[in-house]
């Protein structure tokens, strides 16, 4: 992917996946192909750090929704974790018809 960095680590009951960098158009088709096959059998949740996400398109945004229901296809639940305000603004604006969740955030 051009704009995009994915690294991961296990959780104790799935994976975490961290975004780092911009979900444009470009990826987008390589994002929705690639990472639900990618989480197969990787645990029931999958959480997508965006901490590091700097900016998401509207081609992005749609790749979040299909992978998300991928997810749910696989028996997976996927969660956002760690979003910035303007990338959780966007996402909140999908999140009626998208099938993620967001992690609460901690409290200091």
């Amino acid at each position: 992917m051009q704009h995009l960095r994915i690294s991961s680590k296990p959780t104790r009951d799935g994976i975490e996946l961290m975004l780092d960098g911009e979900l444009l158009f470009a990826d987008a088709q390589e994002f929705m192909l690639s990472i639900p096959e990618k989480l197969k059998n990787r645990g029931a949740n999958v959480v997508f750090n965006v901490e590091r996400l700097k900016f998401i398109d509207s081609s992005g945004l749609g790749s979040i929704l299909y992978v998300s229901q991928a997810c749910g296809l696989q028996n997976q639940t996927v969660r956002i974790s760690k979003a910035a305000p303007q990338i959780e603004k966007l996402l909140k604006r999908i999140h009626k018809v998208g099938t993620f969740e967001f992690v609460e955030k901690q409290q200091p």
